[in-house]
């Protein structure tokens, strides 16, 4: 692993020549560098330790600018600042088979883990395409760190002096692009929100409020999707319902002053979008839309465990028992439901049997009642539904168990189902 600042040289203006100026970061105005090389100034301004400058340079330049006879080229810039320093040859890119060459070149300086710092400065012809296309196959193939992208605005200056924008964000929504599609097709939200971690370090121009809203959405999306995947039915609620409130106020904000950051507004905004069905406060129809979620993610134990669990929750609530409390109330619940499940799909009792034989006088109770909130069809479901969680919960190690293509397929029909039997 290494730091290295990647640049290209070009051949300056049609006498061969750079004007010097003097350069500076918009984020740190009162620091320059008086230079005609941008190149220079960066690695002079940037005082990043053990940073490798590669200049990338066409036989042109190398003649008028880098090693130039007739003055001081970047070569012995670098030089005389003590830096690490090395030029590698580039065709022109006037074929396509040049244009290939260039993107051999520059990912053939790419080590495993290398943290980059980006220069387009110079960049010409189709080079700002193949250098991020390099770059952005090689965060995949040799997990490399594209830490920062530069471009000097000559053309910006006043006074002599130029700015350097710093538009590593640019890359970023590319990132988050990318993190957010896995994020919303798998639940996976480890890249997305390393993404969102690392571009908050270059919101230095963004308020306070904005830095810690969009921290906190990251934390929540972590947990939240995490809840998901570890069917945590109490955590999910809570920071489902969370998460929505924090995508809310961020979209409040996204007004021409934060205009840096609309493109990673629009990008949370689809999150928003998977979450919405929490600005319901209804808990049996918010756990069917996250074992809906599951599904989707192909979380099949996870959906079929909060959709049994959710049955549960709706005998709670509509027998006035407390769906948080384990001990005695959804204990309760559980016998009614076992109860149920064992007289009428398994003995194929009638309603007169079903209560003469429960002793549980709580449980019986319930029993009494239960027509009006739980019908036949609604326990036949519930005892299919248990069949296939505990298949998926003993891992396949019982007598009977249903094939991977009916557990996949029957999750759809077990949804419908529960929405007519305990929603509708």
């Amino acid at each position: 692993m290494a730091k290295k600042l990647f640049a290209f040289l070009g051949v300056g203006n049609k006498d061969g020549k750079y004007e010097e100026i003097e350069y500076y970061f918009t984020g740190k105005p009162e620091k320059g560098y008086i230079t005609e090389y941008i190149q220079e100034a960066l690695a002079e301004l940037l005082n990043e330790p053990n940073l490798q400058i590669i200049v990338f340079v066409t036989e042109k330049a190398k003649d008028v600018n880098w090693e130039p006879k007739d003055k001081i080229g970047l070569k012995i810039k670098l030089e005389k600042l003590n830096v690490n320093y090395k030029a590698v040859d580039i065709p022109d890119g006037k074929t396509n088979r040049e244009i290939w060459q260039i993107f051999t070149k520059v990912y053939d300086e790419i080590e495993l883990h290398d943290e980059i710092y980006v220069d387009v400065t110079h960049s010409f012809r189709s080079i700002p395409i193949i250098f991020m296309s390099v770059l952005n196959y090689a965060k995949v193939t040799k997990r490399c760190d594209i830490k920062r992208i530069f471009y000097g605005a000559f053309d910006a200056k006043e006074n002599g002096r130029a700015p350097i924008y710093d538009l590593t964000l640019f890359n970023q929504i590319t990132e988050w692009s990318s993190g957010v599609e896995q994020l919303l097709s798998t639940g996976e939200c480890e890249m997305f929100c390393s993404t969102v971690e690392k571009t908050l370090r270059h919101l230095s121009e963004e308020t306070d409020e904005v830095i810690r809203l969009i921290s906190e959405c990251s934390r929540l999306i972590k947990e939240f999707y995490t809840d998901l995947k570890l069917v945590r039915g109490k955590s999910v609620l809570d920071d489902g319902e969370k998460l929505y409130q924090v995508l809310c106020e961020i979209k409040a904000l996204n007004t021409e002053k934060h205009i840096a950051m609309q493109p990673f507004f629009h990008i949370l905004g689809r999150i928003e979008n998977q979450v919405d069905f929490f600005k319901n406060e209804n808990l049996i129809k918010n756990i069917l839309e996250c074992v809906k979620l599951c599904r989707k993610f192909g979380q099949y134990q996870q959906a079929y465990t909060f959709l049994r669990e959710n049955i549960i929750n709706y005998v709670c609530i509509n027998s006035g028992l407390d769906w948080k409390k384990e001990k005695p109330d959804r204990m309760i619940a559980e016998k009614v439901m076992n109860s149920l499940n064992y007289m009428i799909n398994i003995k194929k009792c009638c309603d007169k049997e079903i209560n003469e034989k429960e002793n549980d006088e709580n449980v019986k109770h319930i029993l009494e009642n239960r027509i009006d909130f739980i019908s036949n069809d609604a326990v036949k479901l519930f005892g299919a539904l248990i069949n296939y969680r505990n298949d998926l919960d003993h891992a396949q190690f019982r007598m009977e168990n249903p094939s991977k293509k009916k557990i996949k397929k029957k999750i759809d029909s077990f949804i419908d189902d529960f929405e007519k039997y305990y929603i509708s």
